[in-house]
């Protein structure tokens, strides 16, 4: 297992019949765990499921590429002021592993960002090896109970997670790190693409990660390139700046920005300048970037609009 290559990432709406598939696998694995039934879901159809894969905020663990685990972070339909872990499986072949808790760490670090402190969970009193595992993730019983609204018989109690430790953090890192970021959010997942970039290892390239926890969800490299509009010019050049699909919008990549600017060495290198995409324009333009004049063109790599922006280094 150790040579495997373990992933949990966020789901996405092309996802939709890993979705079906797993969740098929958990609701007849372990069937008084859950509110709804099989039989229930199974007999969703393929528009359902790829809605189901649109709305939900789920997560897909995977070994070597074979999902083998799921859970949800969602708001609860009665209390919309708090979070809730939903949903939670794990394939047996994985259990013993440290995908169950990687999955709960997911979700702890989405619900952080919503801006809670605590993370909340209903599990089933039949199925207590489910209980002793969210026990030993930092869960406690809040005293609350309810039965299941499809079987009164199965009682769920309530637990909670305080989330203090998923405050984000930025830090220096490896660029090894940041490579899954780097594929699924800036090459559309596609494992063909090499995300490895030849300057990746040198002394002057500094890699900075964000972290929720110990979840890497933002990410920004520094290679020591000469900006195309001040040859001759020491400045660092910005590259492979992703955010996470399920916590963009929350001002993650202002933060490591501003920490990275903080960070970088000085020395005679006055400004660091990238090439944005269009679309992401307007979020540099907002922490200090201005782009420079006449710089749009299409990337040969993605064949997607961009322009050359720029920021001092003060």
């Amino acid at each position: 297992m150790s040579s495997d290559l373990v992933r949990v990432r966020p789901g996405l709406a092309r996802d939709a019949s890993k979705l079906r598939s797993i969740r098929l696998e958990a609701l007849a694995d372990t069937p008084d765990a859950y509110g709804e039934t099989y039989a229930e879901c199974a007999a969703w159809d393929d528009e359902v499921w790829t809605r189901k894969a649109e709305e939900w905020n789920f997560y897909l663990a995977e070994i070597n590429g074979r999902v083998v685990g799921m859970a949800r972070g969602e708001s609860h339909n009665t209390r919309s002021d708090i979070r809730f872990l939903f949903a939670m499986y794990v394939a047996p072949s994985a259990r013993g592993t440290d995908v169950a808790r990687r999955l709960v760490d997911a979700v702890s670090a989405w619900a952080r960002v919503q801006g809670v402190n605590s993370l909340y969970l209903y599990v089933s009193n039949a199925v207590p090896r489910a209980r002793a595992f969210y026990a030993k993730v930092g869960f406690v019983a809040t005293g609350s109970s309810l039965s299941m609204h499809r079987d009164e018989s199965l009682v769920c109690d309530e637990m909670c997670r305080d989330l203090e430790e998923f405050s984000f953090r930025v830090r220096a890192v490896e660029a090894s790190q940041l490579y899954d970021l780097r594929r699924r959010v800036l090459r559309d997942g596609d494992p063909t693409v090499d995300v490895v970039n030849p300057g990746d290892g040198l002394v002057t390239t500094r890699h900075f990660g964000g972290f929720l926890g110990e979840r890497p969800v933002v990410s920004a490299s520094f290679y020591e390139v000469e900006a195309p509009f001040a040859p001759g010019e020491r400045a660092y050049q910005l590259r492979y700046m992703a955010t996470d699909f399920d916590v963009q919008g929350r001002g993650l990549g202002a933060q490591l920005l501003e920490r990275a600017l903080e960070e970088l060495p000085r020395g005679d290198v006055g400004r660091v300048w990238a090439n944005a995409r269009t679309s992401a324009q307007a979020f540099y333009e907002a922490n200090g970037w201005r782009v420079v004049p006449n710089s749009l063109f299409v990337s040969q790599e993605t064949g997607i609009d961009h322009v050359v922006i720029q920021i001092p280094l003060v």
